[in-house]
């Protein structure tokens, strides 16, 4: 229980690098810019070009949408129940040693 213990405070003293943070953000940022760009001939050719906007947007709310759940999962620790965890374990530990209160 000590190992794992020491296991999970170990991933949540270490950050995610900033660096990483911001270079996805601004790949996809720019990628969402020029989308509409590319996605410009394949519309045309349809005759569609009014579709691009909403094509755009909707690619671009997804991807920023996943984005987002990425960043929430490089934390776990603040998307958890941990005091739900915690009150488990310690439920569990007190049975095997046997100090329960349900004896009296």
């Amino acid at each position: 229980l000590g190992d794992c213990t020491a296991i999970c405070e170990k991933i949540y003293s270490s950050p995610v690098p900033l660096v990483y943070t911001r270079h996805t953000a601004r790949f996809l940022s720019l990628w969402a810019l020029l989308l509409p760009a590319a996605l410009y001939s394949a519309f045309s050719d349809l005759g569609m070009v009014w579709g691009i906007l909403p094509a755009s947007s909707i690619l671009a709310f997804f991807l920023f949408g996943v984005d987002e759940l990425a960043m929430q999962l490089e934390e776990p620790f603040s998307i958890l129940p941990m005091q739900s965890f915690c009150d488990q374990i310690l439920l569990a530990s007190e049975i095997l040693a046997g100090n329960t209160d349900d004896d009296e």
